[in-house]
């Protein structure tokens, strides 16, 4: 899925950033070969957990856990995931990183970024960042939405 050449290149990035370990849960739906009511069919899952599994493959400091989505649902309510297909990235400082969907085209890059950032335990930000979300006083979630164009 990945292709040799940017494969190489994520192992150097990986080689170079990736300082702690990096846990990759990833949750999934087996298809069903019986049409059952009221389930859709997750279109993307089975790209999702071959693209995972190459990352994975690029360094030893990355562990894969794939699951069940309908078996691992403690799991996935202690994760904070609620829809398939499901990535949380955990480094050492377990601070979860949640995607949805696919993360392909100019997600990309981003879910690489993470995976390393999430090794750090830091994200660099700018020092006005750092100023203003010192002074928040409760816990903010943020959502970005994309599409795969």
């Amino acid at each position: 899925m990945i292709p040799l050449r940017e494969q190489e290149y994520i192992k150097d990035k990986f080689a170079r950033e990736l300082v702690g370990p990096v846990r990759i849960d990833y949750f999934t739906q087996r298809p069903s070969p019986l049409f059952v009511p009221g389930r859709e069919e997750c279109a993307h899952c089975e790209d999702v957990r071959q693209l995972l599994e190459e990352l994975a493959a690029l360094s030893d400091k990355i562990k894969l856990t794939v699951h069940e989505f309908a078996e691992a649902r403690e799991a996935a309510s202690r994760l904070g995931v609620d829809r398939i297909p499901g990535i949380v990235i955990r480094g050492p400082a377990n601070r979860p990183i949640r995607f949805y969907g696919i993360p392909s085209g100019h997600e990309f890059p981003g879910l690489i970024d993470d995976i390393a950032d999430a090794s750090r335990g830091k994200v660099d930000l700018a020092p006005e960042t750092v100023r203003r979300l010192k002074k928040l006083k409760q816990d903010v979630g943020i959502q970005v939405l994309v599409t795969p164009t």
